[in-house]
This record gives C-alpha cells, structure tokens and sequence, in this order.
C-alpha cells in the first residue's frame, strides 16, 4: 500500500485508464438500474413471453416492422407510444422492448413505466441478438 502513490505517479496513463473503465462500467449499471427497465437475454425474453403470457413491443418504425417482425410483436413506434393502452392490453402484462439493437428501447421502457406498465424489460441486443440466435422473424 505504501507503493500505490508511487506505482500512480509513475504508471499515470494507465491509472487513468483504470479510473475512466471504473467510471464506464459503474455509470451504464447506474442508468440502466435508474430506467426502470430490466435487461433480458434473448432467452430469457422468449420464456417471459411464454410462461407468463408477454408481449413484445416493437418500437421500430412502421416500414421496418412491416419489412420483419417477431411473431406476435405489437408495433409501436417512438411518436406512438402515447397511444399505447389502445394496442397493448393490461398494465400489469409483462412487456418485452425491442428495437434493432437494444439502445433506443430504454428510452421507450422509460415513457410505458411512466403510463402505468408495472412490468416492462428491455432485450438485450434487439433484433440483432434475435437474428445471432437463429430465431424466426416474419416478414
């Protein structure tokens, strides 16, 4: 311990690196934790969806639905989700987010939990991930 402020000193760049990976890591756990949102794999959405009666909801735009779609999804997309109790059932039904990577659907996982959806999750990777899984996209 008598050796850190001289191992920082002289290896500076790489503290520096430590203290910004730290800072990296902690603050994506922080957001993601602040949205409201969990994470799921895509496993882990299917199962969801399956056992406890969810829904995907896929807030891509019309044309990029239109042109591929999880089985089942409900499209509503960014502008649209004001709408949502029109197209989505009961507030207490587990909702699975999906867009093509995973990013912008936290936004939208925010905005369904701010109407009132208790249970709302977010996949990790989008359609990306469904796609490197090998699952079924309807098009």
């Amino acid at each position: 311990m008598e050796n850190l402020g001289e191992f920082i000193v002289n290896h500076w760049i790489l503290s520096s690196l430590f203290v910004v990976l730290l800072f990296l890591i902690f603050s994506d756990t922080l957001t993601r934790q602040l949205s409201g949102a969990k994470s799921l794999s895509v496993n882990e959405a299917v199962t969801l969806v399956n056992q406890q009666k969810g829904c995907f909801v896929d807030i891509r735009s019309k044309e990029a639905f239109e042109k591929s779609h999880i089985a089942d999804a409900v499209n509503l997309p960014p502008d649209a989700l004001a709408e949502a109790e029109k197209k989505l059932k009961k507030p207490q039904q587990p909702l699975v987010v999906v867009c093509d990577s995973g990013q912008r659907a936290r936004q939208a996982a925010r905005q369904l939990k701010k109407q009132g959806y208790t249970d709302v999750s977010v996949m990790t990777g989008g359609l990306y991930a469904w796609r490197e899984a090998k699952l079924p996209l309807f098009d």
